[in-house]
């Protein structure tokens, strides 16, 4: 005899293993569409967004999962407006979504954030490192610290 609970439970697992398969085929599914590309456009695409076609093919497989959640944090984190990055510099804030995209200490920088986002910490295994410090000290402070 199964209770409800136990049924509610089985019927979640279920639920859950049926997204899970679901989002991981339609990441196939973008993969591929990637591999069937002429090399000329897969070449053309990954040199509009500033990645190799093999960081290209990456993007793809960890879509809708790259999502800019943490990059936006970050940039707000050090007083960046994200929108104003993006208008002003999109060369740069496609290049900031790539890295943060194919990183693979999101659950590292998740927690960084969370716990205390003005800690330094981040600076150590952020491949935007670089380019965030030269967006700060390009942004007019207006009498601001």
């Amino acid at each position: 005899m199964t209770t409800q609970g136990a049924s509610d439970s089985s019927s979640h697992l279920w639920s859950w293993i049926a997204e899970w398969w679901m989002a991981k085929s339609r990441q196939r599914q973008a993969v591929s569409e990637i591999d069937q590309l002429d090399p000329g456009t897969a070449s053309d695409m990954s040199r509009d967004l500033g990645a190799s076609v093999g960081e290209l093919r990456a993007l793809a497989g960890k879509w809708p999962d790259a999502s800019p959640e943490l990059l936006t944090r970050r940039l707000q984190a050090l007083d960046l407006d994200p929108a104003e990055v993006a208008r002003k510099e999109p060369a740069v804030a496609r290049d900031l979504a790539v890295h943060c995209s194919l990183c693979t200490g999101k659950t590292r920088c998740r927690h960084d954030l969370d716990r205390k986002p003005d800690d330094p910490a981040w600076r150590k295994y952020c491949a935007n490192t670089v380019t965030l410090d030269a967006l700060k000290a390009e942004r007019p402070t207006n009498g601001k610290p």
